[in-house]
This record gives C-alpha cells, sequence and structure tokens, in this order.
C-alpha cells in the first residue's frame, strides 16, 4: 500500500511540472482593443416638436422683413426677422390636406425705455382659405409639448447668454422665469393666446432685461405684453377678407 502510494504521489508531481512547463511556453493572447462610446446626449434644440421643420429661433440664420408686414410688433423702432413656416404633425382625416396649415413664426427685437426685448410668435389664420379650400381643424399652435424650465435657457440668443436661471411661475396663461445675462436681470415668459382646437392661435416666447439693473417686475410684464401686438391675419395666399 505505501509502495503504491509512493507512485501516485511521483506520477502527480510529474504531471503538475509538465503543466507548469507548458504554461510558461505558452504566449499570453493579447486582447483586442475595445472603444466604448456613450451615446450622445441630445441638445435641447433638437428635443421633440410638434411641428415639422426647424421651429428654432436662430437669428442669425432668419432673414431681415421689414416690420411692417411682421405677424409681431411692437409700438417703438424695431428690427424684424421671419423664420420658416410651421405645420402642425397632428394627423388629419384622410382627403384633408395636411400642406393646408400655415403657422407663421416671426421675430421683433427692440427697446422699450429700460427693457431690452426679444419675442417671437408663432400664429396662424384660424379663418385661412386658400385655393384648396379651408384650414383643416387639426392646425393650430401647440404648448406644454417640453418642460419651460428646460425650454427657456435655448429660447433665443439673450437667453442662450443667460444663467443663474430661478423662479420658475406658471399661472394661468403665462408662464415666466427669472435669469440673468451679466450683472443684469432678465425674465423670459410665455404667453399663450386664444384656445383653438387641441392649442392656441399663437403663442408668444418673450425675453425682458433691464439695463438699469433693476429686477424685471409684474409691471414690466404686463407693459410689454401690451406694447406687443400680434396679427392674425395671415395675408399670403388668403382668399379670406381681412375684415372679420
Amino acid at each position: 500500500m505505501r509502495t503504491i502510494s509512493w507512485a501516485i504521489a511521483a506520477i502527480l508531481t510529474l504531471t503538475v511540472a509538465s503543466a507548469q512547463r507548458v504554461a510558461a511556453d505558452e504566449k499570453p493572447v493579447p486582447l483586442p482593443e475595445v472603444t466604448v462610446t456613450a451615446p450622445p446626449i441630445t441638445p435641447a434644440w433638437k428635443k421633440f416638436t410638434p411641428y415639422f421643420g426647424n421651429s428654432r429661433v436662430e437669428e442669425n440664420k432668419w432673414p431681415n422683413i421689414p416690420c411692417g408686414i411682421s405677424r409681431i410688433i411692437a409700438g417703438t423702432p424695431s428690427s424684424c426677422k421671419t423664420g420658416s413656416a410651421q405645420e402642425t404633425m397632428t394627423p388629419v382625416l384622410p382627403g384633408i390636406q395636411q400642406s393646408n396649415c400655415r403657422i407663421a413664426h416671426d421675430l421683433v427685437m427692440t427697446n422699450l425705455g429700460n427693457l431690452a426685448i426679444e419675442a417671437d410668435v408663432m400664429i396662424f389664420d384660424p379663418y385661412y382659405v386658400s385655393a384648396i379650400g379651408h384650414q383643416h381643424s387639426s392646425c393650430y399652435v401647440e404648448a406644454g409639448y417640453g418642460d419651460l424650465r428646460e425650454d427657456f435657457p435655448d429660447m433665443n440668443q439673450t437667453t442662450r447668454q443667460g444663467n443663474g436661471w430661478r423662479n420658475f411661475v406658471a399661472s394661468g396663461d403665462l408662464t415666466t422665469m427669472e435669469f440673468s445675462v451679466g450683472s443684469g436681470d432678465c425674465l423670459a415668459l410665455e404667453k399663450r393666446g386664444p384656445r383653438w382646437g387641441g392649442g392656441y392661435v399663437y403663442l408668444i416666447h418673450a425675453s425682458i432685461c433691464r439695463n438699469d439693473r433693476h429686477v424685471v417686475g409684474a409691471t414690466d410684464i404686463d407693459y410689454v405684453l401690451r406694447s406687443l401686438q400680434v396679427r392674425q391675419y395671415e395675408p399670403r395666399g388668403n382668399l379670406a377678407s381681412p375684415s372679420r
């Protein structure tokens, strides 16, 4: 029995030694290089909007227009621009022309006393009649498809310079949020117009900045909204009369 045990021990010793020699002779196989790419973060301006086309305000790309034909104006000398017309992505009934929905997107930049204003409007004419007929019932300006606390900082060239965003307030048809540009205090707002269908006739986005380092107050907001004028009638290709 003792002889058998010694034999088994000798065999095991030889086996282990052989395995160690084989392992020493083998070269490690290099692992392939693996590159891990994190998914890109979607910029705020590429978030979903309920319109065909790009509805982002891009002042450097928008052409200047006479304020006399702008769909939003102020009561003082101003600079006006226009973006591309939009159409809703809301499905329409078979047989209705999707293209018979024209939502204008115009912008005005002006100064009212101590206030610097930049305001754009998305607006459509509910009574628009083109050569292919009346505007369909699914045509309207939409709101509430995003979080304004995230959307306000990308609203226009003024808000894109902003920091210190604070005091988000939503009340009725008006939503506001304060921010700063340098040492100046500013405010961003969304003003929703009359209801129509599943949305609104128009939607105003505006930035208001004071140049005297005072806080933008409720009287300033009221003054700006009373000074801004929106033109509901769509003159381009409209067979309907502007007087209603």
